[in-house]
C-alpha cells in the first residue's frame, strides 16, 4: 500500500477490496447484523425481568455480541488486505477476549461519561444562573444555532482524534486505554485529510438510508473498510514521518 496519505487512494483501495470480496463482505455483515438484532430481541426480554442481576446479564450478552461483530468486521478487513490470496475461515475473524474486553471496556466508559455529563447538566439546571444561561440561549436562534456549531465541532474532532481505537485493539492487540493513546497519536497530523475521509464514510452511510435502508447492506461495509484502509495508510505516514517515535504506536498495554 502506498505510504502516502492521499484520500483518492484510499477510495480506490477500498473499492478494489469490497468489490473483489463482495460476497465475504456483504455476509459476513449480514451475518452479524442479524446475530445482533437476534441478540437484542433476546436481551430485552432478558432485561425486562425486574431483577439487577438478570438485567446485567441480558446488557453485557449485546455487549459481547456486538463487540465480536464489530471487531470481527476489522479483523475480516485486515486479512482480506494482507493475506488477499488466502481463504478466510470463520475461526480468523473471532476476536481475542483480550480485544473484546478492551472494546467493552471502552464501550461502558463511554456510556459513562456520556451519564455523568448528562446527571451534571441537569444538577447545573438547578443553579438559576446556569438556567437563566440556558433558557437565554433557547430562546435565541442564533445563540442556539452557535451552540449547536460548536458541539458538532467538539464532536467531530473527538470522533477524529478516536475513531481508529477498534483497530489498534484487533491489528496490534491493544488495550482499551493504549488503543485510545494509539489512534490520538496516529491523527495529530493529516487532520483535514481525515476529515475529509470522515465526510465521506458519513455521506455513504447516509446513501444507504436514504435508498429506504437497504443501501446500508452495502454502504455500511464498505464504509468500514475505508476506515481500515485509511488507518493502514496513517500508520505507514507516520512511521516513514516519525521513525523515531515508532514505539509510540507499538507499545503494548497492561490494562
Amino acid at each position: 500500500m502506498n505510504p502516502s496519505f492521499s484520500v483518492l487512494d484510499i477510495l480506490e483501495t477500498s473499492w478494489d477490496i469490497t468489490k473483489k470480496n463482495f460476497w465475504v463482505i456483504v455476509g459476513y455483515s449480514a451475518i452479524a447484523f442479524i446475530a445482533i438484532i437476534l441478540v437484542q430481541f433476546a436481551s430485552a426480554f432478558i432485561m425486562s425481568f425486574p431483577n439487577p442481576i438478570i438485567n446485567m446479564i441480558g446488557l453485557f450478552l449485546l455487549l459481547i455480541v456486538n463487540s465480536i461483530a464489530t471487531l470481527g468486521f476489522y479483523k475480516l478487513t485486515f486479512h482480506l488486505i494482507d493475506f488477499e490470496e488466502e481463504e478466510i475461515s470463520f475461526s480468523q475473524v473471532i476476536p481475542s477476549w483480550k480485544n473484546i474486553s478492551s472494546f467493552i471496556s471502552l464501550s461502558l466508559l463511554l456510556g459513562l461519561v456520556v451519564s455523568i455529563l448528562s446527571i451534571v447538566y441537569q444538577k447545573l439546571l438547578n443553579n438559576h444562573e446556569f438556567a437563566k444561561f440556558v433558557n437565554i440561549i433557547k430562546d435565541d436562534d442564533t445563540y442556539l444555532g452557535i451552540a449547536a456549531i460548536i458541539a458538532f465541532l467538539i464532536l467531530i474532532v473527538i470522533s477524529i482524534r478516536f475513531m481508529f481505537f477498534p483497530c489498534f485493539i484487533v491489528d496490534d492487540d491493544s488495550g482499551a486505554f493504549q488503543s485510545l493513546i494509539q489512534s490520538k497519536a496516529l491523527t495529530q497530523d493529516n487532520l483535514l485529510k481525515i476529515l475529509a475521509v470522515f465526510a465521506i464514510v458519513i455521506g455513504f452511510i447516509a446513501l444507504g438510508f436514504l435508498a429506504l435502508g437497504i443501501g446500508i447492506i452495502v454502504t455500511y461495509p464498505f464504509t468500514n473498510v475505508i476506515l481500515v484502509v485509511t488507518y493502514r495508510q496513517l500508520v505507514n505516514t507516520y512511521i516513514n514521518e516519525h521513525p523515531e517515535e515508532q514505539k509510540t504506536l507499538d507499545e503494548e498495554s497492561t490494562f
